[in-house]
């Protein structure tokens, strides 16, 4: 009877443990990554439903200044962070298995292209005619010139296409 008894109590605890709820694991509770976490948990307070962080991604001798001025002082990048270089022309990403690799932001340049200039605040690189002061106009758009002339800038740069049939550089 004793065993009988034994038998009924360890089925009852385990019929009532599987009947108790369970707590559920919520991702985002977990607190982001930070270039401390090097191994470990991310500080867990979900009673150990975070994953552990992803390594840093050390920065290379060639990147440590632009990894310093944008934050990264220990001279490592948290997984997933990304930071400017170039001006802001390249965006470097921190990948999970450890390495930086950098995207130029810039489009590329026609092969067509006859002159190239920076017109735009973003200091990328695009197809240009130059007016008489030396101007950077991007191509394709239209200007009046202080002569009062209409030029316009081909697609591919280049000279300027004037209405009184001269070029201007």
């Amino acid at each position: 009877m004793a065993l009988a008894g034994a038998l009924c109590l360890l089925l009852t605890c385990l019929l009532l443990c599987s009947a108790a709820p369970k707590p559920t694991c919520d991702p985002s509770a977990c607190s982001p990554c930070s270039e401390r976490d090097v191994e470990g948990p991310a500080a867990d307070t979900t009673g150990g439903c975070c994953p552990p962080c992803p390594p840093p991604c050390p920065c290379p001798p060639y990147l440590e200044t632009d990894c310093e001025m944008q934050g990264f002082a220990s001279g490592h990048v948290p997984a997933g962070r990304s930071f400017y270089i170039d001006f802001a022309r390249k965006l470097c990403t921190c990948h999970p298995g450890g390495d930086i690799t950098c995207t130029p932001l810039c489009p590329r340049l026609p092969p067509t292209c006859q002159a190239v200039g920076s017109p735009v605040a973003d200091g990328c690189p695009r197809c240009v005619c130059y007016d008489e002061e030396e101007m950077a106009v991007p191509a394709g758009t239209i200007i009046t010139t202080r002569d009062a002339r209409i030029c316009t800038c081909p697609p591919q740069g280049g000279q300027l296409q004037c209405s009184s049939g001269e070029s201007k550089e």
